[in-house]
């Protein structure tokens, strides 16, 4: 191995590179004229959004349905059209 006794020219070169980039950075000047961000919704977001906030503040659960076939499944008159039933299963898509 090799050793050059130039260290300080290797250090000598560090800091005139160190002091360059110090130089770099103070030069820049914050700008004064930054815009701001600012979303803009179109007005089908919009409508969305005030739909959406509708139906966040709906009940999770519709009483009145539960009550009323709550009630036919207690008196025994439910009853379920197996065909309107399967032609629905078949026809939902995912």
């Amino acid at each position: 191995m090799i050793i050059n006794n130039n260290i300080q020219a290797v250090a000598g070169a560090y800091a005139t590179n160190n002091k360059k980039i110090k130089t770099a950075v103070k030069d820049e000047s914050p700008d004064t004229s930054i815009n701001k961000d600012e979303v803009l919704l179109s007005t089908q977001a919009q409508s969305f959004s005030q739909i959406l906030q509708k139906a966040k503040s709906m009940p999770e659960i519709r009483q009145d349905k539960v009550d009323t076939y709550s009630a036919q499944i207690g008196a025994g008159s439910y009853q379920i059209d197996p065909t309107g039933l399967a032609d629905k299963i078949l026809n939902m898509r995912f």
